[in-house]
């Protein structure tokens, strides 16, 4: 299985038949569809790839068609967090087992707030494993909160964690501190659909862990970056900046990406698994019209 270091790592949705069932076909598609766009990594089971609503074998099903899917081309991480131990354990066990670079793992909500109860926590349940742990620091789906000193203190104290994907705005700052705090030795990347991403970069990100449906773009923005080409970075993250913010949206934002990856041909299908918010007319019209300003349709 391939390492996995700086770059645009993309969230991969999860496509949905007609009636509800995972697309396996879809996905099979949207990952050739991906790895050819020269991503650096693939992320899944996230937040936007709707894991919670997965049932039964869908999970490994995904990991499965992923993983050989991209066929060792490029990095896939796997998000395993689960609100107990033993569910965290075995769907980290089963990502390994699949092929899997590396898991993605957020911090427990405890009863009250104990840092030591945290440390403890990551040490067991990244206890025996060999890929790499990415630590998602995402207020917004964990309800954590974690201090950029107290995430440095786990990256010491629980040596499997070798990067972590910083979502608690504002993250440019959040990244100053961290790398300040962790070296140049840990993965220190951006999310939040990208919508601060190149702000990230310059505050020494080492890439982006974020779903956005023409990833390529900020391919494009993070290889400018790393060249010294500071203008083109710029002129490349704001032409597309209103299209990273649309897709972003609170609630239909997801709804949003699926609809961009089928008018590319990506994937079969755009819906979400219920409950979730459709496309609606309005936002679709919209969408329509911001893609032919862009010249991207």
């Amino acid at each position: 299985m391939p390492r996995f270091g700086d770059g645009v790592f993309t969230v991969v949705p999860t496509p949905f038949e007609e009636d509800g069932g995972v697309d396996l076909k879809s996905l099979e598609r949207l990952t050739e569809f991906l790895v050819g766009h020269e991503v650096d990594g693939l992320l899944i089971l996230g937040v936007m790839g709707e894991a919670p609503k997965l049932i039964g074998p869908e999970r490994n099903q995904v990991i499965e068609t992923v993983v050989a899917r991209a066929g060792g081309s490029i990095p896939v991480i796997v998000g395993t967090s689960h609100p107990s131990v033993r569910g965290v354990g075995e769907f980290s066990r089963v990502a390994e087992d699949f092929g899997a670079a590396g898991v993605m793992i957020a911090p427990p909500r405890l009863v009250r707030e104990d840092h030591e109860e945290t440390v403890r926590y990551f040490e067991r349940v990244t206890d025996g494993l060999s890929v790499d742990v990415v630590l998602q620091d995402h207020p917004g789906s964990s309800g954590v909160t974690l201090s950029a000193e107290a995430i440095a203190d786990l990256v010491v104290r629980v040596p499997a964690i070798r990067h972590v994907k910083l979502e608690d705005p504002p993250t440019p700052r959040k990244v100053a501190e961290l790398r300040r705090l962790g070296g140049e030795a840990l993965g220190v990347y951006g999310g939040l659909g990208g919508v601060f991403f190149l702000e990230e970069l310059r505050a020494g990100a080492n890439g982006t862990m974020t779903g956005f449906a023409f990833p390529e773009v900020l391919s494009e923005v993070y290889r400018a970056h790393r060249a010294g080409q500071a203008e083109q970075a710029a002129h490349i993250f704001y032409r597309t900046l209103p299209l990273i913010r649309f897709e972003f949206q609170e609630e239909v934002g997801l709804a949003v990406r699926k609809r961009i990856y089928r008018l590319r041909g990506a994937i079969e299908h755009d819906g979400v698994r219920p409950p979730g918010v459709a496309l609606d007319d309005t936002t679709a019209g919209e969408l329509d019209g911001l893609l032919d300003w862009l010249g991207l349709n």
